[in-house]
């Protein structure tokens, strides 16, 4: 990734324009120990003296080293003379500094080259050929040229006395002001130096010390930020200091404007503006008409929550449930947490910290530590007295954008996230308590009141903060709301208690949330939900790796029974109602309401479980059914009497039971890690029906598609392709879907036709099928594009939860979002759902507590469970028709729809060839696409097609070997060597008793 530098114009606070290169920072950073120790290299740059004075810079190529007063003076803050003990003295105000900050976890050492007091590495090139280029590029170039300079100057002048590798960070200082301040044309702008801008911009990374270290990035610093003292160099250095700690800017870079301003260190608050008056300051003339009060640069202010969370200085309190918390102030030496973390779902949350200018709120003037005779502010015991305001700041942190950012795309303005001109759905958002979000915003009403504009609050104001006094809610109905960025309901509403002080009271609030529910810290897995009566009370308990739970969300009591489950367990009748699952790889255990466990543990065995287990009937009797890695299959471990056994040549990935053949009794259907597909009928005896080139994703789905009477098995292949088998092998496949399959079929009468449908997860949509691998008519249910959903690996659930008598899917994606659609793919009112965690297994629905109403369950693969009573979502889901609830369809891992369809319903057009179903799409066919030929059959019947041109002329013959009635069917037609223009396409139908003809006109462009 290329570095540019930002050229941000502002409106100096010093009262005189100026500009900020501000560089962009490592976005995945690595936590800081604690405890940790920098060692920081400075190295003091000069260039050959200008003679005579160049115009165009600030000073003339060297260190001010005068120890007389300037005129130009206005306060004594880092004055000259510029030696060595005034750059130890800015490293020592960044070493307090941090130390503030990371609350002791961070020390910086550091040392400053030359040794001698006064002398500096002098350059060969003159200043001015560092300084400002024609384009970005060219600077960029010059500025890495004058870092690479200065690094390989102090190796060759003092390489045998630097030991390079003994350092973290390095920090070229060079004279003259920069391009910051300086109000010359080629005063050189400051920036933070990566490896990538060393590769680009010059030869690498630097090789010092006869080549064995090399020295991959650092900052460029002037020597001073003004020449008249209102302008300080400590906020760029802690600034650029934490870039070399990874951080990531927060700035708009793409509109050269602030984000979350002088909030944040990041942003513009590393040279926010300072009240000399308000400090006891006083200028060094009394000039009251042409003396300003304003500095900057010298009292950075702290860096936000996010921030040091990121360097692992900082761990929140994540708040799940209704609760009232007291926020210390961010640096207090309080006990109580300083951050609180409010997920909204797997990529959002809010972040709420309290932030105080004591100076502002306790009258309390900060303790300055000056260094003499250099006047360098060392410290303060309090960073934030000159912040925009005080008190609760609610960040909403999004970090899918994050996770999407880099050099080129920054947090706060990202181009793939722009929402209008200037304006950017942001990483990181300071929720402005007042609602005008006029951060950055040079629009904004308070910006411009009256026809006069005013920047006074484009970094920030005290209005931002929620308190007591300001605006103090923050919830689904204020201005701004707890929405998430992707507009749906998070359900949140954070109440602000106090006005601004060390310690305010914040109560959180979540709608839709019941009881003790959710239950987080549970193990992270991948398992689906399982509910089962265990205490025989008629009210269904949970089970989850961690153990079980009532609907109430209080843990139940096994007995001691240790649950680690590896897979999701399997439900049913051995006798007695219970339920199996494996925990380790050769111990599985059978668990009955009565009380009695059964387990057993294979002694040394050549392999492991490699599969959910199952329970079902196979072939007339059901049994448990478990999948080994080594090819074995085992049934009626826990039923001896009819236990068998076969062993195949691949790992056991899956496994599934119907009736697939014509005889009365189940077979199983197994799965191998090779992607073939076997049919076992009984101890030694299996079919093979299929391999395929692609792997199968997870299980089959088993249904009567076709309602011939008998099973078929549906899978699909991670390229896309769903399968139909039948008894015989392969009958049916699907063209590939774009972005391939993502999660297992599940199978419904999802159309109410009579036929059974087969449904599964793509690339940000749902696909339904047709029982002949058809894509039915408008059958791509995509979810919205702005939700970014990415891949659906959770297969869907079923249930009709509003009494339409049509199927519901519910569908899970990694961020968090739980959707509910109407069979076509329209959203159900409350929905989706928001969880904090990716949600990767299939939900469960259910009627857990008796009420003939539905329950949701939702299991994050982060380690929470969500319990949701559909009708408190909508007064409307009362609905209780339960068509594929779970994973597997069913509490026995089966695999197999268990609702019976409708028969099969009568068309209401006999024709044989109906005209409203026979189309072509795409239509017109452009360059690329694939055309297809649509229609409907009424009876089975012999299907041709015949191409003609606009003269009249056959040029092609199509046919459909294997064309089914009741259901839509296509013939391909490649289009390839077609010259663009109108063609017609005749269709034919014919049986026994009649024959129709429809014509369809198409249009190829190329």
């Amino acid at each position: 990734m290329n570095l540019t530098p930002r050229l941000i114009t502002l409106l100096c606070r010093c009262g005189i324009p100026c500009t900020i290169f501000l560089y962009l920072m490592a976005l995945f950073v690595q936590p800081i120990m604690a405890a940790d120790t920098y060692r920081f290299l400075a190295l003091r740059v000069s260039f050959p003296p200008e003679t005579p004075d160049n115009e165009t810079t600030s000073g003339n190529g060297t260190f001010d080293l005068s120890t007389t007063e300037s005129s130009d003076r206005i306060y004594p803050f880092d004055a000259p003379p510029h030696d060595r003990a005034y750059f130890e003295a800015h490293l020592q105000a960044l070493s307090n500094y941090y130390r503030d900050i990371s609350q002791g976890q961070l020390t910086i050492e550091y040392d400053v080259y030359p040794q001698d007091p006064t002398a500096s590495y002098v350059l060969d090139t003159p200043l001015i050929e560092y300084g400002n280029g024609r384009t970005r590029r060219e600077i960029n170039e010059r500025v890495t040229r004058l870092f690479w300079d200065g690094i390989r100057a102090a190796d060759a002048a003092d390489g045998t006395t630097i030991d390079f590798s003994k350092y973290r960070a390095f920090a070229v200082f060079h004279a003259g002001l920069g391009g910051e301040a300086g109000q010359k044309l080629n005063d050189i702008p400051s920036a933070f130096i990566f490896q990538r801008d060393l590769i680009e911009f010059a030869d690498g990374a630097i090789a010092v010390n006869n080549g064995a270290f090399q020295v991959a990035s650092g900052m460029l610093l002037p020597e001073a930020i003004s020449t008249n003292g209102q302008g300080g160099l400590n906020g760029t250095l802690a600034r650029f200091f934490a870039s070399q700690l990874g951080l990531p800017g927060l700035s708009d870079f793409e509109n050269d404007l602030p984000a979350i301003g002088d909030w944040s260190l990041m942003d513009t608050g590393a040279n926010n503006q300072i009240d000399a008056a308000r400090l006891g300051l006083q200028p060094l003339r009394n000039d009251p008409e042409s003396t300003s009060t304003n500095l900057i640069g010298f009292l950075p202010s702290r860096m936000t929550a996010w921030s040091r969370m990121q360097l692992g200085w900082l761990e929140p309190l994540e708040i799940t449930h209704n609760d009232t918390v007291e926020i210390a102030a961010s640096g207090s030496a309080s006990d109580l947490p300083q951050a609180i973390r409010v997920p909204i779902s797997a990529t959002e949350y809010f972040l709420i910290e309290n932030r105080i200018s004591r100076l502002n709120i306790e009258n309390r003037i900060p303790q300055i530590e000056f260094s003499t005779p250099h006047n360098v502010w060392l410290s303060a015991d309090d960073y934030d007295a000159f912040i925009p305001g005080s008190g609760i700041l609610i960040y909403h942190i999004d970090d899918a954008i994050i996770r999407a950012s880099d050099a080129e795309k920054h947090i706060n303005s990202h181009p793939d996230y722009k929402i209008a001109p200037a304006q950017y759905r942001r990483g990181i958002a300071l929720e402005e308590a007042d609602g005008l979000q006029d951060i950055g915003n040079v629009s904004a009403s308070r910006i411009i009141q009256a026809g006069i504009i005013s920047l006074s609050s484009i970094e920030g104001a005290p209005e931002d903060a929620f308190y007591v006094g300001n605006n103090a809610l923050f919830g689904p109905d204020t201005s701004p709301n707890t929405r998430s960025n992707l507009g749906y309901e998070s359900g949140i509403t954070i109440e602000v208690l106090s006005p601004p002080g060390e310690v305010m009271t914040v109560a959180i609030r979540f709608a839709n949330r019941l009881d003790n529910w959710p239950i987080t810290d549970l193990n992270p897995t991948r398992e689906s939900p399982r509910v089962i009566d265990l205490d025989r009370d008629g009210i269904k308990e949970i089970l989850h790796s961690s153990g079980a739970w009532k609907i109430a969300g209080e843990q139940h009591s096994l007995d001691g029974l240790p649950l680690a489950f590896a897979t999701t367990p399997a439900i049913g009748d051995l006798k007695e109602l219970g339920f199996i699952y494996h925990r380790g790889e050769t111990t599985r255990t059978h668990w009955r309401p009565s009380g009695t466990v059964h387990e057993t543990v294979d002694i040394n065995p050549p392999s492991s479980f490699s599969t959910t287990p199952v329970i079902a009937k196979f072939p007339t009797i059901a049994v448990d059914i478990w999948g080994w890695s080594d090819g074995k299959i085992e049934w009626g471990n826990f039923l001896s009497e009819i236990a068998g056994n076969i062993a195949l040549s691949d790992a056991i990935q899956s496994l599934a039971v119907g009736n697939i053949d014509s005889d009365s009794d189940n077979e199983l259907i197994a799965i191998t890690s090779s992607a073939q597909i076997h049919l076992i009928h009984d101890t030694g005896q299996s079919t093979p029906l299929a391999t395929f080139a692609s792997p199968i994703i997870g299980s089959p789905a088993i249904g009567d598609l076709d309602r011939d009477g008998n099973d078929d098995i549906a899978v699909v292949t991670a390229d896309g392709i769903l399968s139909i088998l039948d008894a015989n092998g392969l009958a049916f496949a699907s063209d590939p879907v774009p972005g391939g399959a993502h999660s297992p079929p599940v199978v419904a009468d999802l159309d109410r036709d009579g036929f059974i449908e087969v449904l599964f997860g793509g690339n940000g949509k749902l696909y339904l099928y047709r029982f002949n691998a058809i894509l039915q008519t408008e059958g791509a249910l995509a979810l919205p594009i702005k939700d970014g959903a990415g891949p659906i690996e959770a297969p869907p659930i079923l249930a009709d939860i509003n009494n339409d008598t049509t199927p519901d899917i519910f569908a899970g994606t990694r961020g968090g979002l739980l959707y509910g659609l109407t069979a076509e793919g329209h959203t159900l009112p409350g929905f989706p759902l928001l969880v904090p965690g990716p949600i990767l297994s299939s939900p469960l629905i259910d009627d857990l507590d008796n009420d003939s109403t539905l329950e949701l369950i939702i299991y994050t693969a982060n380690g929470s469970m969500h319990l949701f009573h559909l009708e408190t979502i909508d007064p409307s889901y009362t609905g209780n028709k339960i068509i594929w609830g779970q994973l597997g369809g069913g509490p026995g891992n089966a695999g197999k729809l268990l609702q019976q369809p409708l028969e099969i319903a009568t068309p209401t057009d006999t024709s044989l060839l109906p005209a409203a179903r026979a189309y072509l799409y795409p239509n017109p066919i452009r360059n690329g696409d694939k055309a297809r030929i649509r229609f409907f059959l009424l009876e089975p019947a012999e299907i041709s097609m015949t191409i003609y041109n606009p003269l009249g002329e056959k040029i092609a013959d199509l046919t459909h070997d294997n064309p089914m009635p009741n259901t839509d069917n296509e013939i391909a037609w490649d289009v390839a060597d077609y010259a663009s223009g109108l063609y017609i396409c005749r269709l034919q139908a014919s049986n026994s008793t009649r024959t129709e003809v429809r014509f369809i006109k198409a249009a190829i462009i190329k």
